[in-house]
């Protein structure tokens, strides 16, 4: 067995792939999980066995900012003692600079990068605003001496934030291993898909015999970043273009912005075609999109190139439409994956007619965004995290 690793949070379940993606490399990779970890983010909502229990503990490392301030840089260091290599997220950089280690690589979700280490101001100072300012504090630090830090080159706005912290590491520009893919191969999910009494599953498994074209969307209802109204005005305009269309979307009961998109469906009386579902474990949405003919991704305001969501409809050879400038990225990546690029209603419904009318097209973007998928997320990826762990 290679080095002893740590993974520290387990936000979007992006570092418990990647853990399993580190021990088939013969590593003693483990995983702490935050105190307050949502459910949907707990390895049990990644697998389909309880054979992780041995690498995967729980933590006295918190989420929140008053967990932060109560635990003592003692606590810290043993927690972490033995550890050859540590990744984090979240708040771990935070946790390492409080006791006087540099993180060995910072791998952001979202957050972590653009608010926590930026304090904003508030009009009065309370108690709970001198417990974030300490965060805060940290949380900077920490990132700014990470010895390497990971990310997509997704858009200026959230490399800014990164760049004002004025690193002294050195930055990996690439994907990580968000999805462990051995474990959603079809063959693999066949029996799972007969005997689950999971209700998104048997839903589907039952549309797929009856509807001709099923749409897949499971990004949070958030207009302005996710653009869910976008998607919404658009499969409206595809069912009225294409009379008698027999389709359905699929849609989650996450984000701020639900009560709108329900509103919204009733107004453009597409409510026969939407199927809503509550949120549920990543294992039975990769089923659900496996069963699915196209995934919507983002439709929002900033472009991304690598995220949870489209990485799912990647691993699952679906055809993706989604807001993308290639300009940011074409001198990152030799290629692209495909996808249909909308910006606006009609684009969407342009491009659900293109997929509709053209099986070869659908089964070509597929098969050509799981093969830049392999190449590049758990392909590429994986070896640029490999290699900083070996440098």
């Amino acid at each position: 067995m290679k080095k002893k690793i740590l993974l520290i949070c387990n936000e979007v379940n992006n570092f418990f792939s990647l853990l399993r993606h580190l021990r088939d490399n013969e590593y003693d990779a483990h995983l702490y999980l935050m105190q307050e970890e949502t459910a949907h983010y707990n390895p049990v909502a990644d697998c389909y066995d309880d054979s992780h229990r041995k690498f995967v503990h729980k933590s006295i490392f918190s989420r929140l900012p008053s967990g932060f301030v109560k635990i003592s840089k003692e606590q810290i260091r043993m927690a972490i003692s033995g550890y050859k290599f540590i990744i984090g997220c979240g708040l771990a950089p935070a946790y390492l600079n409080r006791a006087g280690y540099k993180l060995d690589l910072f791998i952001p979700y979202g957050t972590d990068l653009e608010f926590q280490p930026y304090f904003y101001k508030k009009s009065f100072f309370t108690q709970k605003i001198l417990k974030i300012m300490y965060m805060t504090y940290h949380q900077k630090l920490g990132i700014r001496n990470a010895r390497f830090v990971m990310t997509s080159e997704s858009n200026d706005s959230f490399l800014s934030n990164y760049k004002n912290i004025k690193p002294l590491g050195e930055f990996i520009s690439g994907t990580v291993p968000y999805i462990y893919d051995k474990q959603y191969y079809k063959n693999n999910l066949n029996d799972y898909i007969k005997s689950s009494k999971n209700e998104l599953i048997k839903t589907i498994a039952r549309l797929k015999k009856s509807s001709e074209f099923i749409v897949f969307h499971h990004c949070r209802h958030q207009w302005h970043d996710k653009g869910n109204d976008t998607l919404l005005k658009g499969f409206g305009q595809f069912i009225q273009q294409i009379k008698g269309v027999n389709t359905s979307l699929i849609l989650f009961e996450n984000g701020e912005d639900v009560y709108k998109s329900k509103n919204l469906i009733r107004e453009l009386e597409i409510e026969n075609y939407v199927k809503w579902f509550p949120v549920t474990y990543r294992k039975n949405i990769m089923v659900g999109i496996s069963l699915c003919d196209v995934g919507v991704a983002e439709l929002g305001t900033l472009s991304w190139i690598t995220y949870s969501t489209v990485c799912e409809f990647m691993c699952m050879s679906k055809p993706i439409i989604m807001r993308r400038d290639d300009e940011l990225y074409k001198d990152n990546y030799k290629y692209l994956y495909p996808v249909l690029n909308a910006s606006n209603h009609n684009d969407v419904a342009s491009a659900l007619i293109k997929l509709y009318s053209d099986k070869k097209l659908k089964s070509d973007m597929g098969i050509k965004s799981k093969i830049w998928f392999n190449k590049y997320v758990v392909g590429e990826g994986l070896d640029k995290i490999i290699n900083a762990i070996e440098s």
